[in-house]
């Protein structure tokens, strides 16, 4: 017999409970039991429901292996509990979003696996709830085409909604015949949503969103190949996803790279997910993470998650989608640099060990370039409105750094009203995104009444228009150096003439970054170079500040601009998780390094070194020095090590004549040994 994700494998589930999937069994059990303590309300609560489709379902799967008695009272218990509810869902789009397509997944996979065991009124009742719930959240997204999540196609609730919604019409279609209307057009929103998301498999969401959609985007790609439709497992999406979430993992494996609104370090993992890819594509090393979760993080994911409801009522997908046949192999085959072209994000790793240095860099249209440009498109042509991107931040040029476990340059994560001066970019005389603020009064044509009271809002990107975008304009990964450059001035008001906002980061893999700001404008404004961290940064010298923080520490080498006004200060962050939630407040304290060009400048350039360094040191072999260089048409830093002097000069006319350096680049790095010879070299032309 055939069931939904168990396919025609029952039997081979049950054959292995005793061997390869023991310890699956047994967590999948664990789960149940906590069911039971449950006291169900006969009223629905006042908050999300999601996790009682995700307790059902567990509970069915218990009953489907076990065959034993009280799995199925309890399955009912749940089942009926949730059928009873007049409406799926509290606060806002009551019936028709997250909250009715979760309860549609769970409670579909549930009557798909236990309708044989239920009573005749049991059976009927269940099934005119789903068909009523089916019909109004399948009439919403009909009635709403081009102004809500139905044609969202590259946001989570398109996603989730039409899985949900899917599961619960394989699950019915051969007693109602409308679910084949279901199933045919959520079939035609996941051609165009596999065809519209970005082949590198990145997420403009951030790994949280990732891992809240993934197992919904995995199952729904395995109803439609079941029942003869296209593979998209051949997708480029599905086959580049795990790419993107492993070089978004920190290094100590159990927290991730919180671009966007990620809403704590710990809601990015699910064991399923990964077992699932593992078993697609034959990927030792997500079932190597899979296991890893299982075995070290899952409960501390469990506990310190803000993401309901979370990964432990995941144990029936882990156990389902577990294959043993696929061996476990760590990462560290894998390259140390990864670009992801779609959503402008460059990862660079020193190794893959836990101690590790990690630099994850970000620049791009709102979304990502795909979904930026085919958006536009479908909405002029249909007078739609398809970009929800209330989950991408005002993050254009911003990097995360993190050494040996410590966080030393942040995101601050999950934020409703984002803005520049959150992040680690440049704003221009204090104002940031084009779309960032509302403005109470004044005339924007002004530059100097930008600093009039203003107000943020959420959604920074609605009114945002077109050719407001940022792009990686180069990224070189070869003979020892990586570089990448990020230019965003596009971004800002155009009231400020912006004409160059480009971020340069040079690594020549010898401990340190290289970091060129590059600001011109038609206007003269106050630039202030911003980076937050978890901890104050100490000014050691006139020239360089640290931040310590546990087993890490960054030293900031500040090169250029040589006359400057710096500050150490405290940016706050507040925000609800959720409006159904209105009382749970998100609040994160961002330590602030402020760098700033003292008198209002058309152009100016901004030149630190970030040296991550261990904060427990058993000598200063590591310690480097970093001397400006100035020229006529240049500004460079020579940076010296113990081994090394590497000698960087950039100049905005291409034209650099620096002792032996002769050249008509942007930029050259020569690296030399203490003898003076020639180790390598890079340099960027400018030309795009």
């Amino acid at each position: 017999m055939n069931y939904l994700l168990i396919n025609d494998q029952l039997d081979v589930l049950k054959a292995d409970l005793k061997t390869c999937r023991k310890e699956h069994l047994t967590r999948l059990l664990e789960q149940c039991r906590s069911y039971e303590d449950e006291v169900l309300s006969t009223e629905h609560p006042h908050t999300s429901i999601t996790y009682i489709g995700m307790a059902a379902a567990n509970l069915s799967l218990a009953y489907l292996l076990t065959e034993q008695d009280h799995y199925l009272q309890e399955a009912k218990r749940w089942i009926f509990t949730a059928v009873d509810y007049d409406v799926w869902g509290y606060g806002f789009l009551v019936d028709v979003d997250l909250s009715a397509s979760w309860l549609l997944y769970g409670l579909g996979l549930s009557y798909d696996w236990l309708k044989d065991h239920l009573t005749d009124e049991e059976r009927s009742k269940f099934l005119n709830k789903l068909i009523l719930q089916g019909n109004k959240i399948f009439d919403y997204g009909q009635d709403n085409l081009g102004h809500c999540w139905s044609t969202n196609y590259w946001q989570n609730h398109n996603w989730i909604n039409y899985s949900g919604l899917l599961t619960t019409a394989y699950a019915i279609r051969s007693e109602h015949s409308g679910a084949q209307v279901w199933i045919d057009e959520i079939k035609d929103n996941f051609e165009k949503v596999f065809e519209y998301l970005p082949e590198d498999g990145s997420n403009y969401e951030g790994t949280g969103y990732w891992r809240y959609a993934i197992n919904f985007f995995l199952s729904a790609a395995d109803y439609i190949r079941e029942d003869g439709g296209p593979n998209y497992f051949e997708a480029g999406f599905l086959k580049n996803s795990f790419d993107y979430r492993i070089y978004q993992s920190a290094p100590n494996w159990e927290e991730n790279i919180n671009f966007a609104d990620v809403h704590d370090r710990r809601s990015s993992h699910s064991i399923s997910a990964y077992y699932k890819i593992a078993s697609e594509y034959n990927n030792e090393q997500a079932q190597w993470l899979g296991e890893m979760v299982r075995t070290k993080f899952l409960f501390r994911e469990a506990y310190q998650s803000k993401i309901f409801p979370g990964i432990l009522p995941e144990a029936f997908l882990e156990l389902i989608w577990f294959n043993p046949k696929i061996e476990q192999k760590s990462p560290q085959s894998l390259p140390l640099t990864k670009y992801f072209p779609d959503l402008g994000l460059v990862v660079m790793r020193s190794s893959w060990d836990t101690d590790a240095t990690h630099l994850s860099f970000k620049s791009s249209p709102a979304g990502g370039h795909k979904q930026w440009e085919l958006s536009w498109k479908l909405d002029k042509e249909n007078d739609w409105k398809t970009r929800s991107l209330t989950h991408y931040h005002v993050d254009f040029n911003h990097f995360i750094l993190i050494h040996n476990g410590a966080s030393l340059a942040i995101d601050e994560g999950y934020n409703r009203t984002s803005k520049a001066e959150v992040h680690n970019l440049i704003t221009v005389d204090g104002t940031g995104c084009v779309g960032e603020k509302i403005w109470e009064e004044g005339d924007l044509s002004d530059p100097q009444l930008f600093d009039l009271n203003c107000k943020g809002i959420h959604n920074v990107w609605r009114d945002v228009p077109e050719e407001a975008i940022a792009k990686i304009e180069a990224f070189s990964n070869d003979n020892g150096y990586t570089y990448v450059v990020g230019e965003s001035s596009k971004m800002y008001y155009p009231e400020m003439k912006l004409t160059r906002n480009a971020r340069h980061i040079i690594n020549s893999e010898c401990g340190y970054f290289i970091f060129l700001d590059e600001l011109e404008s038609e206007l003269e404004h106050i630039y202030t170079w911003r980076m937050h961290s978890e901890r104050y940064a100490n000014q050691v010298s006139q020239d360089q500040f640290e931040i310590i923080n546990g087993a890490g520490a960054l030293n900031v080498f500040t090169v250029f601009p040589q006359i400057r006004l710096t500050n150490v200060d405290e940016t706050l962050v507040e925000e609800i998780m959720t409006p159904q939630r209105p009382d749970d407040i998100r609040r994160i304290s961002l330590k602030t390094l402020l760098i700033e060009n003292p008198e209002k400048n058309k152009n100016s350039y901004f030149l630190n070194v970030l040296q991550p360094k261990d904060a427990i040191q058993s000598d200063s072999s590591s310690e480097i020095l970093a001397k400006p260089i100035k020229g006529d048409s240049f500004i460079g830093v020579e940076v010296t090590s113990n081994d090394h002097i590497e000698t960087f000069i950039f100049s905005n006319e291409n034209k650099i004549a620096y002792k032996d350096i002769q050249s008509k680049s942007k930029w050259v790095s020569i690296l030399k040994d203490k003898a003076g010879n020639v180790v390598k070299t890079t340099y960027y032309d400018g030309v795009c």
